[in-house]
């Protein structure tokens, strides 16, 4: 978890401070949405997958009620000193990205400081279009299944390889009448380094962070032409992750309204395709 260690003290450099205001947690999604306050009333927020459908979040989540109101970097610190698991990264992440919100948001601020930042209302988004970074002859390898996006990725691409930690037998497919064979291949993910590393184009879940594989994940794929993390678990300040080698970020960034709220809860966490969220589209300039 060295990136969001190292991500926290480049936001607190910037002088952001803020209190950790609400958590929202869900296990459809599953998801942890975090909000905090900065000094002059704003909020921010940010996601991360919580992974509960393959590790589980605790049964009493009580303890966080004591962590609210308190100095965000503070309550980081406290988590730190707890027994690491999927859930408490997410913690860690969310309120990572809910503290990079203010830089994030509009992408404003990221321009001032040398990056190039573009944004996209859902449903179309620069993750939908892989034309933006994807050459016909290249092999595309993704780490996650983008089940919204992966068809878009086989038309353009030579070949595209996924890697997946859930059974692989939920993504089966029966089809009685296929006439052709797919250039979309599914591999467990102990085939990481097989298949980045053969890779010309790499996408990276967010998910990679909150789980705690980013680190190797991004030196099995250090001849790829382009890295690119993409998702909610994301949305935290980049540089960092551009210093390890991401070359675009690709986070989706939250409104911070009462209104999104409520339909985030409503829903469980279904927040694909709501309208105000949006992508960023960041890279390193020159």
């Amino acid at each position: 978890m060295d990136i969001l260690k190292n991500t926290i003290k480049e936001i607190e450099n910037q002088g952001i401070n803020a209190t950790l205001s609400n958590v929202v947690i869900t296990r459809f999604g599953p998801w942890t949405l975090s909000y905090v306050r900065y000094d002059d009333g704003e909020l921010g927020c940010g996601c991360a997958n919580n992974e509960a459908e393959r590790w589980g979040i605790p049964e009493d989540a009580s303890f966080m009620k004591d962590l609210l109101n308190l100095n965000a970097y503070d309550v980081i610190d406290k988590l730190d000193s707890l027994e690491n698991s999927a859930f408490i990264n997410s913690l860690r992440t969310s309120i990572t990205s809910a503290l990079s919100y203010r830089l994030m948001n509009d992408g404003n601020e990221l321009k001032k400081e040398g990056y190039d930042a573009e944004a996209y209302y859902a449903p179309t988004t620069a993750l939908l279009d892989p034309t933006r970074f994807v050459k016909t002859r290249d092999k595309v390898a993704i780490v996650g299944f983008p089940s919204w996006a992966i068809h878009l990725y086989a038309e353009v691409a030579n070949e595209v390889r996924v890697t997946e930690l859930m059974d692989l037998k939920q993504l089966s497919v029966i089809d009685f009448d296929a006439d052709e064979d797919s250039n979309v291949k599914i591999f467990p993910a102990d085939k990481n380094k097989e298949v980045l590393s053969k890779a010309d184009v790499v996408y990276l879940t967010g998910d990679t962070v909150v789980n705690g594989t980013i680190n190797e994940l991004l030196e099995y794929s250090k001849n790829a032409r382009l890295r690119i993390i993409y998702g909610p678990s994301s949305a935290f300040y980049p540089k960092v992750l551009f210093e390890r080698g991401v070359d675009v970020s690709l986070p989706i960034i939250f409104p911070n309204t009462p209104e999104f709220k409520r339909r985030f809860a409503l829903s469980r966490g279904y927040w694909y395709f709501m309208r105000d969220v949006k992508q960023m589209l960041i890279k390193r300039r020159g």
